[in-house]
């Protein structure tokens, strides 16, 4: 019978600074560890044959399960799972392995298994090359293949970095032949020579880089890659409109294309628009005509420093295209907006770049600091339509088997809630993971999300009890607490985080708790090994966002349930960004908690009269009103106490916002009667709105104040003119009697003149 092998040795098993409880460890690491890493990649092993060597470990593979697995995802989904079993152990109960794998005829006998490829791969695994290998490597462990495997499989494979295999010539006993060895510990991203790096360089990190971009989850189906959604035929076309051409439509290849002719190219999209799926697309077809490399914001200012190309390209010689996937995430890495545009300037003098960016953040914090040349052209990714993109993506997921019928389509088309829903296409995929069950309560985006990871932590509750973990209070609370400790500790860089930091974290749960902690975030979170650390990143960074807004609410729910306020007004110190703080107002509005206007008054007073320093006062001041105004239903009255006690401006005019909001035509009145009074309530209302509106950095800390009249308010006048100007304008505020129909939107900047 045919059978896949993969035969495992663990490195110095007989060392004398080994004990036999040492050694006892030892074997139970591997067993746990070849066991999690097959789970991670899809496959039980708990039916297959498996022959103990004592050190070692052989395992046959049933062929239906496909070869490429074992070059593409088992190494890395092992080094992961040593590295979680060393980092809390002892050296001398520490694991690294040899790892070999082949395929060919077995035959059992009663007592085992017997054959010439048994024998191979066995000779494979005690080879002295690989022994080597692993002796020079930092990491944890060392892979070979056989010939015919690397020729059959890996030479093939899209993804399984077929250039880091190096021949190497094994001779033990009989066995004389050529096999190849693989580090996945090697960097990730070749650094440029002086004088510029040779081409062939510049395809590798093009292929590594696919390979690490392709490597991202999507939401469904579940555990495949941006890459497997390509290869098994679920990608849904990306299209796009471009500025400048109405709502004609383009595709990936019309982007790749101009890209391909030395153009660089903006893509612009809401959250959960698909930008990271078009990108792969985008890179996938640019490597067809140039070496195109996905580079993260840290690597593209090395790429921009190094060296350039003596004499620059060749003449007719296409220049390298880099790609920047999801820019608004390496915001914080920036003194300022303006730094990150001047970095994307000189990138552009070099390459052909392709960089996607939330709509939202790209014109509220770039579009101001960024010159009208730096991208010649500018997209926007399309949404879903229901007859169109979602009945494709039904389609295409019933014929791999990942739907059993249609039918959700219908059920989606009778749900106005749902058809909006699904425009975004990681709405829709979210939709297909809860299928007809699940999709019930579900009637705004919040509620999608809370059916979502309750529905994703049922499923990682009953692998962690598989995996013999019992995560107290479930996988949900691992992920909020790991979001929250994230979010408060500034720890998430570009879209990354450290793993490890993160899981051990004392928040998470106590030392014995690690190896449970790593699992159950490892269901939300891609992992990785890159220069000396294990990176988490959320599977989609609107997840994170969302986690953390459950956070607030938990908090909030306790203050509630416990009447102490000390935890709330804790949290609350921390501000949410708006996509964070719109998560928490669906929450609240959907949960109604009673009194919540209190707690939320009550918590205020407390940080206020503790003596806090100003500038904290003012941002939980600030956003307890934003809070009572949209989601308590004692606002209105918890506003105005508010409001009589307050002395400080900033928090003056944010209370009085939070009223107006509600609709309340005496905090009006009032508001446009100190702007008429007074010239600093007019320029720190007229900052605010410019905070709000993005002329002025987001990061600020308030209040916020014009008071520089040569400062720029584009977008503030954009966005106010269009808001006064739409047409439900005159119902949204009509006038009242003979009171003045002004509102604090309508508090204009006369640059000079005194208003």
């Amino acid at each position: 019978m045919h059978r896949t092998m993969v035969v495992v040795d663990v490195e110095r098993f007989g060392d004398r600074r080994r004990t036999n409880p040492n050694r006892l460890v030892v074997r139970r690491a591997l067993y746990a560890a070849m066991a999690a890493a097959f789970a991670d990649i899809g496959e039980d092993w708990s039916n297959w044959y498996r022959q103990d060597r004592g050190d070692g470990l052989l395992v046959l593979v049933p062929p239906e399960v496909a070869k490429v697995l074992f070059a593409e995802r088992l190494p890395a989904a092992l080094a992961t799972r040593l590295d979680e079993h060393n980092s809390t152990h002892e050296p001398q109960e520490r694991v690294r392995l040899r790892v070999a794998v082949h395929a060919g005829e077995v035959y059992p006998d009663g007592a085992g298994v017997v054959g010439h490829a048994v024998n191979h791969v066995c000779r494979l695994v005690d080879s002295e090359p690989l022994r080597g290998a692993l002796e020079t490597s930092a990491g944890t462990i060392a892979l070979m293949v056989s010939d015919w495997f690397f020729e059959e499989v890996v030479r093939h494979s899209l993804t399984a970095e077929a250039h880091r295999f190096r021949p190497v010539q094994v001779a033990v006993k009989e066995t004389d032949t050529t096999a190849w060895i693989h580090d996945p510990n090697t960097p990730e991203l070749p650094r440029q020579r002086d004088g510029g790096a040779p081409s062939g360089d510049l395809w590798r990190a093009s292929e590594d880089s696919l390979r690490r971009l392709g490597a991202r989850r999507t939401a469904y189906p579940l555990d495949l890659s941006i890459t497997e959604l390509h290869d098994r035929d679920l990608y849904v076309p990306t299209t796009f409109t471009k500025t400048g051409h109405g709502d004609r439509r383009f595709t990936v290849d019309d982007v790749a294309a101009e890209v391909a002719a030395d153009q660089s190219v903006l893509i612009l999209g809401e959250p959960g628009s698909g930008k990271s799926v078009a990108s792969y697309a985008v890179l996938r077809r640019l490597r067809d005509r140039v070496p195109a490399i996905a580079v993260r914001v840290s690597e593209l200012r090395r790429m921009v420093g190094a060296p350039r190309q003596r004499g620059g390209p060749e003449r007719g010689e296409v220049r390298s295209a880099l790609l920047v996937d999801g820019l608004d995430e390496s915001l914080g890495e920036f003194d300022s907006p303006a730094d990150l545009s001047e970095l994307l300037r000189q990138a552009g003098e070099r390459y052909a770049v392709v960089v996607t960016c939330r709509h939202r953040e790209f014109e509220d914090n770039l579009a101001p600091s960024m010159e009208g040349d730096t991208f010649d052209s500018i997209y926007a990714v399309t949404d879903w339509t229901l007859d169109g993109h979602f009945r494709d993506f039904v389609d295409r997921l019933v014929a791999g088997g990942l739907l059993p019928a249609d039918d959700l389509f219908e059920l989606v088309r009778a749900s106005p809630d749902l058809s909006r829903m699904i425009t975004r296409p990681l709405y829709a995929r979210m939709v297909t993971f809860l299928g007809h069950e699940g999709l019930s309560e579900v009637s705004n985006v919040s509620a999608l999300y809370a059916e979502y990871v309750d529905r994703l932590a049922a499923v990682s509750d009953a692998a962690l009890a598989r995996a013999g973990c019992a995560v107290a209070g479930s996988s949900v609370r691992v992920w909020i607490d790991a979001a929250w400790v994230v979010f408060r500790r500034a720890a998430i860089h570009e879209d990354r985080f450290d793993f490890d930091a993160v899981a051990s974290s004392p928040d998470l749960g106590p030392p014995e708790a690690v190896r449970c902690t790593r699992r159950a975030l490892s269901q939300l979170c891609d992992r990785w090994r890159a220069s000396g650390r294990v990176w988490g990143s959320f599977i989609h960074y609107s997840f994170f966002e969302y986690l953390v807004s459950r956070h607030y609410a938990r908090e909030i729910e306790a203050a509630l349930a416990t009447g102490a306020v000390e935890r709330l007004a804790a949290c609350l110190r921390v501000d949410p960004t708006p996509e964070m703080r719109h998560f928490l107002v669906d929450e609240l509005r959907i949960a109604r908690p009673t009194g919540l206007g209190v707690a939320l008054e009550t918590a205020f007073r407390r940080v206020r009269d503790a003596g806090e320093d100003l500038s904290v006062v003012r941002v939980v001041g600030n956003l307890v009103a934003y809070l009572l105004s949209r989601a308590a239903p004692d606002g209105r009255v918890a506003l105005w106490r508010l409001y009589r006690d307050e002395t400080d401006t900033f928090l003056q005019q944010a209370v009085l916002w939070g009223l107006c909001h509600l609709g309340d035509r005496e905090a009006l009145r009032l508001f446009v009667r100190r702007g008429e009074e007074s010239t600093e309530w007019r320029a720190w209302n007229r900052g605010y709105l410019m905070y709000y509106y993005g002329d002025i950095d987001h990061r600020d800390e308030p209040p916020h104040v014009d008071s520089d009249k040569l400062r720029g308010w584009a977008r503030t006048r954009e966005r106010t003119l269009a808001l006064m100007t739409a047409a439900d304008y005159p119902s949204a505020f009509p006038p009242n009697g003979g009171t003045s129909t002004s509102t604090p939107f309508t508090t204009t900047r006369c640059g000079g003149r005194n208003c």
